[in-house]
């Protein structure tokens, strides 16, 4: 058998994770991180405005490999993030494997020999080279191609433009007239933070949220200590915080101890929109859709802002942008200095904007057409894609979770299914049956109309064909259970050494 490598698209945390996963439990080297930005960090290198941080507990926001003892604060901000990304691949020794600035065009499989050939781009020279391998693993993330949204009239505004992931720091808003458009996770984080410097801020939001506390103290130099010496102290912590979350995942569930959750925790919610925004916007802001229909928002102190002189929610839309300013869909008209656009990512358009063809001449964009939204085995393999493997793919971004906790179960479950298989010399391709492919989709898709997540909202879960194609149906661990063990008869297993 030729020669095995690996090529990961991605130097974001599943990329850090799959490369984790090769050198260190495996003792496999021969791999090549590529990245398209200037450094590690993917989604916490790319979004930088302020205000920007997770929501998720620190110490579950981490990698099991390299728990943090000295973490800040129960929330950690982007910087803090981007910093303990940037030291885990110093500590495990990855940073050589990591080619950065580097834009994956897109990849094809070489039938005749059983091999990747992956198109890249050099940003820095403007070079286009092609290189093989014998696996491809994308770890591209759910959050790393912007959702542009235009305007009639964006060509003609005076002042800057740009997304949230693109923030311009360049550009003072101290004492400027700032119009913020959307109303997702970005939107209500950057908000409080620019609101304390900026002359004013309107916030453009048509639908309204789900909103609950976020408590966010920091950690005493105590517990810290304590984390560090004391055994299991920090994974007894973290596997506390896993539980609570993922145990109210059954809130979302259709059936009646769900539905009787559910209305528990909108009326605490409610309740809890009354008690920090202004009466003016109280029918503004509560959603008539279920809670869990659009992902709920641990307060970032927005609504608090709302209370402010210089902040203004306008429920409406855009009719048009001018030279000077909006014109919005009633005919207001208001003057701007700064437009930011906090319109989200391409959450359900996977590795976009490769060009993947498999090995029936196909690309990924066109059989996911056809089959009316993405689809893989278990979020990770795609029929007529052999020895390729998605992390962070369709149908397993969790309800409430630590979106990295399930990229390292399908690091885990990717290093069982392919990589140790190829290496091992089991197999020289392996892909998953389409039949299987199918009827593990059907049987996600089904468990979704029986839940908030295709409930009575306009969300980011479900694509253009009506599919949900990123949520994952149940509990996290149960996604951990469903990955355990590779079913070997999911796949197709050619070529190698066949044991019995």
């Amino acid at each position: 058998m030729a020669a095995i490598n690996a090529i990961i698209i991605g130097a974001g945390p599943s990329g850090i994770a799959m490369g984790h996963k090769m050198k260190h439990e495996l003792g496999f080297e021969d791999f090549t991180i590529y990245e398209k930005l200037d450094g590690v960090g993917g989604t916490w290198r790319t979004n930088t405005y302020p205000g920007c941080g997770c929501d998720v507990h620190s110490h579950l926001y981490s990698f099991s490999f390299n728990l943090n003892p000295n973490w800040s604060k129960q929330l950690a901000e982007q910087a803090e993030i981007l910093q303990y990304i940037k030291d885990t691949v110093d500590k495990f020794d990855l940073r050589k494997h990591v080619h950065a600035s580097v834009e994956c065009l897109g990849a094809k499989w070489d039938v005749q020999n059983k091999h990747w050939a992956v198109t890249f781009r050099d940003l820095t020279t403007d070079i286009v080279f092609i290189r093989t391998a014998t696996m491809l693993i994308s770890a591209v993330g759910g959050i790393s191609a912007p959702r542009d949204v235009t305007f009639p009239g964006m060509e003609t505004f005076n002042g800057p433009i740009f997304h949230t992931a693109r923030w311009d720091h360049s550009v003072s808003y101290k004492d400027k007239n700032i119009a913020v458009i959307g109303n997702g996770c970005s939107a209500v984080q950057v908000i409080p933070a620019i609101a304390k410097d900026a002359k004013s801020v309107k916030q453009y939001a048509r639908s309204p949220l789900w909103y609950h506390e976020r408590p966010n103290r920091h950690f005493s130099n105590f517990e810290k200590w304590s984390f560090r010496w004391v055994p299991f102290l920090m994974r007894l912590h973290r596997w506390n915080i896993f539980w609570s979350i993922d145990k109210q995942s059954y809130t979302y569930r259709g059936t009646d101890a769900g539905v009787k959750q559910r209305l528990k925790e909108e009326e605490e919610a409610r309740q809890y929109i009354y008690t920090k925004a202004p009466e003016k916007y109280h029918n503004l802001l509560v959603p008539d859709f279920e809670l869990g229909c659009k992902r709920k928002i641990a307060d970032p102190e927005y609504l608090d802002s709302l209370n402010r002189d210089n902040v203004e929610l306008i429920p409406e839309g855009l009719q048009r942008i001018t030279e000077d300013g909006i014109i919005s869909t009633s005919g207001r008209d208001d003057r701007f200095d700064i437009i930011v656009t906090a319109t989200g990512f391409k959450v359900s358009q996977f590795l976009t904007p490769m060009d993947v063809i498999g090995a029936n001449g196909s690309t990924l964009e066109q059989q996911w057409k056809e089959n009316r939204g993405a689809q893989a085995y278990l979020g990770t393999f795609v029929h007529n894609f052999p020895n390729m493997a998605i992390l962070f793919g369709p149908n397993t971004f969790p309800a409430n979770n630590s979106a990295l906790y399930a990229c390292e179960v399908q690091v885990d479950y990717t290093a069982r299914a392919l990589v140790k298989p190829l290496l091992r010399s089991r197999a020289e391709t392996i892909e998953v049956k389409e039949s299987v492919e199918n009827r593990t989709t059907n049987d996600i898709q089904l468990r979704l109309r029986n839940s908030v997540f295709s409930g009575r909202c306009t969300n980011w879960y479900i694509g253009e064909f009506g599919r949900n194609a990123a949520s994952w149906p149940g509990l996290a661990i149960e996604f951990w259970i469903a990955t355990l063990t590779p079913d070997r008869d999911a796949f197709i297993m050619k070529g190698g050494i066949k044991v019995d």
